[in-house]
């Protein structure tokens, strides 16, 4: 099922090339604005409190609705290829319940940071005070180990919410939790396989322009030392590149970003027709049944 699933996301880079770019292009361009409004918007008084929400509210705003667009925008061509436009671009309702799903899981998210937060302090504290420091240490690392795991169980769960919102045209996460019930680690697989292509390709760019660094540090052995040397090292190695290999170290790397999010994307549209046993031109059905 992982390759299935993999499989119906790389088809998109191959059956919709342009589209792609073009997402890609807008993913890029929309982040750079976003966050040029978000200086621009500051308040002059770092002091200000008001303004310092309004301008973050805004540009969460904006970013959310460029991701809601292109997500949506994704998952139409991943699931309905014939609907074709503008590379599958539209403004309409699909857009605005993906939107507003997105809106719901970043303030639900926020929401359980705090309440975490708040929960970890005054069980750390709690137990600093009754256990020697060495096992509320491990405590504290245990705690935050099972908060990961039930997190990522969580997302991997509810993940396939927002392409399902799009196929049922209303806004749902009971569905997306029913219909993942028992697919949890196909789910996980296909992302860990995805994070791990996407690692390689990134090592190998980096191994084009930094190759010495690299070998110097497989020679020493990887540890938690050696690789912050060897940032430091690239970095360096970086600033004394040409301007012309920065340009395309800079741009190759940008595009691989771009990349991941527009294959993150279709991965997610190829789960949930993977898991629902959809052909193309299913919506009808699908809609019923929601009703």
């Amino acid at each position: 099922m992982v390759g299935s699933i993999l499989g119906g996301a790389f088809r998109l880079l191959r059956q919709h090339p342009v589209s792609v770019l073009v997402w890609s292009i807008l993913y890029l361009v929309g982040v750079f604005a976003i966050g040029l409004l978000r200086i621009l918007v500051a308040p002059a008084d770092p002091g200000s409190i008001a303004g310092a929400i309004g301008a973050g509210v805004l540009s969460q705003g904006l970013a959310i609705a460029l991701v809601a667009v292109l997500i949506t925008a994704a998952t139409r061509a991943t699931l309905h290829p014939y609907k074709r436009g503008a590379c599958y671009l539209r403004l309409g309702a699909n857009e605005a319940r993906v939107f507003a799903l997105l809106a719901m899981l970043t303030i639900a998210s926020m929401v359980l940071a705090f309440l975490l937060t708040l929960t970890n302090g005054f069980l750390l504290s709690l137990s600093s005070l009754v256990l020697p420091v060495a096992a509320a240490h491990w405590i504290a690392a245990g705690l935050v180990l099972a908060e990961l795991a039930a997190l990522v169980f969580v997302q991997v769960r509810l993940s396939i919410a927002l392409p399902l919102t799009y196929l049922y045209e209303a806004i749902t996460v009971d569905e997306a939790w029913a219909q993942s019930r028992g697919h949890f680690w196909s789910i996980f697989g296909a992302f860990a396989a995805l994070a791990l292509l996407l690692a390689l390709a990134g090592l190998a760019l980096l191994a084009v322009f930094f190759l010495p660094v690299l070998t110097t540090l497989v020679q020493a052995g990887i540890n938690g030392r050696a690789l912050a040397e060897t940032l430091l090292m690239i970095v360096v190695a970086a600033k004394n590149l040409p301007a012309a290999s920065q340009l395309i170290l800079v741009s190759a790397m940008l595009a691989l970003t771009a990349l991941s999010f527009v294959l993150a994307t279709a991965t997610l549209a190829s789960a949930a027709r993977t898991m629902l046993g959809l052909k193309d031109g299913q919506i009808e059905d699908l809609r019923r049944r929601r009703g």
